[in-house]
């Protein structure tokens, strides 16, 4: 008998955990679904919407379906290869942004002179709008910017240049921006992971007499790998889709295309041609290059783990 009432009463304590466990799982779908209505409304409709209008002639109020045909002028009109190669350009400056980060990072977690000042200055540029770094770049290498006017007085005016109208230096301007805006993030990003190693590795390496270089290069970089990783995966998609705002303040893709990525050839389209239906198509062709970017990357970490 009192092992029945034993067997009745764990019966019933297991219906009420039970009991209790669904409860706080439809809690806890309850409490996530505004965030999910919210995610559905801003992020999910956006996002069908422009493959569904990536088929048609849009300009914005109506829309004709035409099939792959904006696929199709992507590929065919002769301005993909010189987006692309824009897009590269951008993207083999990201070694070097990662390098530079991983340098100061190390030389203010070895606390040098002065490295309280230089971790907020470092940090400042990563807090200002890739705008507001655009347009003090653009007026600092104008005709007669500071750049221009402190050649001419040291005596370097033969140096002089029209930064802002030479491909090649308009893409320096580019890429100078885009690395002092990125190196407070990065040297942030390596200075946490640069704490969680055992200082016992560096006092050894000390011991040894290792140069700061072999330091960097096989106890360092090897005990940063997430962290490096995480940093290359965020800029490599930046330079595909965040690039817009200096772009449009320092050259305005121009001269022509000759500095015009794929999302600023996106606001060309929507906005400045009203080719709404086109800009969704390129849309989509971007999500599916940095789709096959990121995937290559995870691959490469899969690989390098093993």
């Amino acid at each position: 008998m009192a092992s029945l009432q034993r067997r009745t009463l764990s019966q019933q304590a297991r219906r009420k955990i039970g009991m209790s466990l669904k409860q706080e799982r439809w809690v806890g779908l309850f409490s996530l679904l505004p965030a999910f209505l919210l995610l559905a409304i801003f992020v999910g409709y956006p996002m069908f919407n422009t493959f569904f209008h990536s088929f048609t002639k849009w300009d914005g109020v109506t829309s004709v379906f035409i099939g792959w045909d904006n696929f199709q002028s992507i590929l065919t009109n002769g301005d993909l290869p010189l987006m692309l190669r824009n897009n590269l350009i951008f993207l083999l400056s990201v070694p070097g942004i990662l390098l530079i980060s991983l340098t100061v990072s190390v030389l203010l977690h070895e606390e040098v002179r002065g490295w309280r000042f230089f971790r907020s200055v470092y940090y400042l540029p990563a807090i200002l709008s890739s705008v507001v770094i655009g347009f003090l770049a653009k007026s600092m290498f104008t005709n007669n910017g500071i750049v221009n006017t402190f050649l001419d007085k040291i005596g370097l005016g033969h140096f002089t240049v029209d930064w802002l109208n030479t491909v090649p230096t308009e893409f320096m301007i580019l890429i100078l921006c885009f690395y002092w805006q990125t190196l407070g993030q990065g040297t942030l990003i390596f200075l946490s992971g640069l704490s969680s190693i055992s200082n016992e590795l560096f006092d050894a390496a000390k011991i040894d007499g290792t140069s700061w270089r072999q330091k960097l290069f096989y106890i360092v970089i090897p005990s940063l790998y997430p962290a490096i990783f995480y940093f290359t995966i965020v800029n490599v998609i930046y330079v595909f889709v965040g690039l817009f705002g200096l772009v449009y303040s320092i050259t305005g893709g121009g001269p022509g295309y000759e500095t015009t990525p794929i999302d600023y050839m996106i606001y060309i389209q929507a906005f400045r041609s009203g080719n709404m239906g086109y800009a969704s198509a390129l849309s989509v062709f971007l999500f599916f290059i940095v789709m096959f970017i990121t995937w290559i990357q995870l691959k490469i970490s899969n690989r390098l783990e093993q």
